[in-house]
């Protein structure tokens, strides 16, 4: 059974989405705030969020980023405003998928069954892409070290910390030292599923990986390559 989080300061709109996801089959857990949601993700490990962005204290954008910084869930993100900045910085921050309010329950439900469906696909697709490294198994690139079997990624002795997506560009990139990717091919490539989202998530998740490795002085580098794409490589010391 699929675990659904809902999270809505609108206690009606609340109740009416956790009782239609509920007639579908889903466990679902419902939050009228985001004080303790990240701790719930961490600890429940959820298979999607629906997130409102209009919420009392911490907001549904800052939620998103903090939540981007160690997992992967499909996030589909709610608004009252449906304004198109919203709707961009969402997807910018990583959301999965986008609703402006009102919408109909049911167009809820049904987006719902795609992302866990796609999410299914994408868990698949790394698995093959590890398994097409396997034969590598470890990818060294300047002074870090990449293993596809253990899925780890370190830093001289130092692990990096990365969500599956970031492990999986990462390595990726790292299989094809100097070689430029455009931004629709990785998501071909790393994503390896029909993608509906925008595909500026790839320079969010990019984003997120060159922060983790700078933290622990990397030599393997992310290159932006402009109005192309990215690639890796590794700075001379």
């Amino acid at each position: 059974m699929a675990k659904i989080v809902v999270v809505d300061d609108d206690l009606f709109i609340l109740q009416l989405l956790s009782e239609y996801l509920r007639k579908e089959g889903y466990e679902v857990t419902s939050f009228s705030n985001g004080r303790t949601l990240v701790e719930h993700v961490r600890s429940e490990h959820p298979d999607c969020l629906i997130l409102d962005i209009m919420m009392p204290g911490i907001d549904g954008l800052a939620l998103l980023t903090e939540l981007r910084t160690f997992t992967e869930l499909p996030i589909i993100m709610i608004s009252a405003r449906g304004e198109e900045s919203d709707r961009i910085q969402g997807l910018e921050l990583g959301c999965s998928d986008f609703l402006s309010k009102p919408f109909n329950p049911r167009e809820l439900v049904g987006r719902v069954k795609s992302m866990l469906r796609l999410a299914r696909a994408g868990n698949t697709a790394a698995e093959e892409t590890s398994k097409a490294v396997t034969a590598k198994q470890v990818c060294k690139s300047g002074n870090v070290e990449i293993d596809a079997d253990y899925r780890t990624v370190k830093v001289n002795t130092d692990e990096v910390s990365l969500t599956s997506r970031e492990f999986d560009l990462l390595l990726f990139l790292a299989s094809h030292l100097e070689r430029p990717f455009g931004r629709e091919h990785l998501i071909q490539q790393v994503w390896e599923y029909d993608f509906f989202g925008d595909v500026r998530v790839v320079d969010d998740v990019v984003k997120r990986i060159r922060k983790k490795l700078a933290e622990h002085h990397s030599t393997l580098l992310i290159d932006t390559v402009w109005g192309f794409g990215y690639r890796a490589s590794v700075r001379k010391v």
